[in-house]
Parts: C-alpha cells; structure tokens; sequence
C-alpha cells in the first residue's frame, strides 16, 4: 500500500517522477473566500492542497453537509475522472495554494508515473470506505491508519454525540481523551496538557499506530468538568488547529533535529520588544526549565504546559534574541557556560507566526461521502 498523504507519496519517488509531476501540474493561489469551483461548472480538473483550507459545499438538491479539507488532500477529482458537470462548490476558508491538474493529462501521468494514478485510486477507494461505514452507524472504532483525525472528529461533530473520543498510543495506554456534548469539545486532555491546549498538541503530530475509541463513558480524569473546559464552537477549533498544524511543520522544518539541545547563552532573561508579547509567559517558563542545562525541543515539549506550536514559537523568539542557541546532542556541552568562541550552533530560517485566525461564522462541517 502506497502512503496515503500526497507529500509523502511524493518522497518515495524517483526524480524522473517527481519531475514529470511537476511538469504535469501548476500551482494555483486563492484568497480566503474565493471560490476554486462552483455547480455546475466543466470538471476538467482535480487538486492537492499544498497549504491552506477549502470547504467544500453540496449543490442545491444534494446530501449531507459541508466538510473541511487541508494539506495532502484531494478534492474535485471524482468529476475529473468522469467528466461530468460539478454537483459541488468548493471555497477556500483561508489563504490557499493548490496543486492542479488538468483531466487532459491523465494519459500522459499515468504513462510518465503509474504509481501516482494508483495512489490516487487507493485514496478515493479509503474515502469511501470511511463514508460508508460511518453513514452505516457503526461504532467508532478503529486506527489512525485507516481513519485520519479529521474525518473522525467530523464524525462527531455532524451526529452530535455525546460522549469521550479515547485516543491510545502504540501499547494501548490511553494518552487523549476529549468529552464532547451534543458533538461539540466540551473538555479535552493530551498528555499533560488540558483544554485547548490538548487539543491543538493532538492535531498537531498525530502518529499512525495510535488507535482510537468512541464511547458514552466519561473521562477517567474524575474531575475533568473542572479544569480548562473549551470554550470556542466546533468548527472554529478545526480550522485553527488544521492552520496549527500547518504552521508548525514550517517552524519545525527551519529548526532542525528535535533532539538538538537548547542551550543557555545570556545571564538574563531579557524578551525582546519587537517580538510578540503573547508568547512572553511561555519564553519564561522555557527559561526556568533550561537554564541550569541544556534541554532537547523534544523533551522541552513534554514539560511545558502549550502546545508544540506554542513552545516552538517561544523558542524562535529566543534564538534571535541570542538567549538560547540550539547545538547538535552528540556535541552538546552540559556546562552552565556559554559555548566556547567557534563552538558550532544551528540556526534557524527567519520565520514570523503567522498572523491566520478563524473568522466568526465558520462553515458546519460533516464527513466527505464521495
């Protein structure tokens, strides 16, 4: 079985392929509102979403409701196949970049890059899959290898159930747990984080061995209902933890190896004016916990209490002011000292957070059935 996200297909293809790809396809760019297709319009081609979100819309007359989509997904592909008019709208929910390609070169990908047309017939195949079983009832069991995070807590959102989505790592011990009211997140925990927090951290790096449960069982935190309840509607915290996500693969691309240590290079903790205030709590805490020694992101990660995001964010805002420098972890120097004149550090790719929010009046979302 080939891999079912696009940007990893990709990897595990020859150059000759990854070229005839790109001469295959263009990039399109859209605006946060603006339409890439509407009913009834020629479907000559199909996308992958590089960056950014699209609703998609049932026309007038047809089922279900409207579903969101984001990075390595595959939209409008259906009517590229069989040629016929679209019974869907689809529009970008925020800043958009899509990969297109057009129905005419179908002939040609499929001589060039045989694989690529099987990864595309296996994907529309697991869709399907899903839909059927969960518009046939039944219950949500299953493994994040078979069912993407998205598609379940969808799931959630458009029946309106009550009750915890138990997520378990690879030996079985439960390490998220979300109690949702009426298909709405109530109250979630990750780990050591709670709140919005868990729930921003389990969309961010979710693994594909973890397995997942639904039920109408409470969480095993006995006094959950009085701890970091969520607060915002279901939609709006599926978009902005999809832009998170999204944003942390950017960041965590331009700082290297998680296993590279933070190491302190000032004796004062000094947070830069120009850099965001908001992040200020966060900078503080990492400076009390990685003062005294170097420390890993990776273990960074697991004693703070934010998000990976958060915490990377706090991190960069560090490195450029030079309280931390970031060295390789066969190389690190446990010593409270800064790094002697040469020592060799990583530094990292300018990088800004990302100024994307959800608006008010987000679109309902439900599971995509074809």
């Amino acid at each position: 079985m080939l891999p079912d996200d696009f940007f990893s297909f990709c990897t595990s293809l020859p150059v000759a392929e990854l070229r005839a790809i790109g001469a295959l396809s263009r990039v399109k760019h859209y605006a946060e509102g603006d339409l890439v297709y509407s009913p009834g319009d020629e479907s000559n081609e199909f996308f992958i979403i590089n960056r950014g979100l699209v609703e998609i819309i049932p026309g007038p007359g047809s089922p279900g409701g409207s579903v969101v989509l984001c990075r390595g997904n595959i939209f409008g592909e259906t009517g590229a196949f069989n040629r016929m008019p679209r019974d869907q709208a689809a529009r970008a929910c925020a800043m958009l970049s899509v990969q297109c390609f057009a129905a005419k070169d179908f002939p040609e990908l499929v001589r060039r890059v045989p694989s690529f047309v099987l990864f595309l017939c296996e994907n529309m195949t697991r869709r399907l899959i899903q839909a059927r079983t969960i518009e046939a009832g039944c219950e949500l069991v299953g493994s994040l290898v078979n069912f993407d995070l998205i598609t379940i807590y969808q799931t959630i959102v458009r029946s309106f159930r009550t009750g915890t989505l138990f997520i378990n790592d690879e030996r079985g011990e439960i390490i998220s747990e979300f109690y949702f009211v009426s298909g709405a997140p109530h109250w979630g925990r990750f780990q050591q984080l709670l709140g919005e927090e868990a729930f921003w951290q389990l969309f961010i790096q979710p693994r594909k061995a973890w397995t997942f449960t639904f039920s109408r069982e409470l969480p095993t935190s006995v006094d959950f209902k009085e701890h970091k309840s969520i607060k915002r509607g279901a939609e709006e915290m599926l978009i902005q933890a999809v832009q998170m996500r999204d944003e942390f693969e950017t960041l965590r691309e331009s700082m290297g190896e998680a296993t590279a240590l933070l190491k302190r290079q000032q004796l004062n903790f000094v947070w830069p004016a120009n850099e965001p205030e908001t992040l200020r709590p966060m900078a503080e805490e990492i400076w009390q916990i990685a003062y005294s020694e170097p420390i890993s992101l990776v273990d960074l990660c697991g004693r703070c209490n934010a998000c990976a995001l958060t915490i990377y964010q706090a991190v960069a805002g560090m490195l450029r002011a030079g309280l931390f420098a970031l060295t390789n972890a066969e190389k690190g120097d446990r010593s409270q000292e800064a790094p002697a004149t040469g020592e060799k550090s990583i530094t990292i790719t300018q990088y800004a957070p990302s100024a994307v929010r959800p608006q008010s009046g987000s679109p309902t979302i439900s599971v995509l059935a074809g």
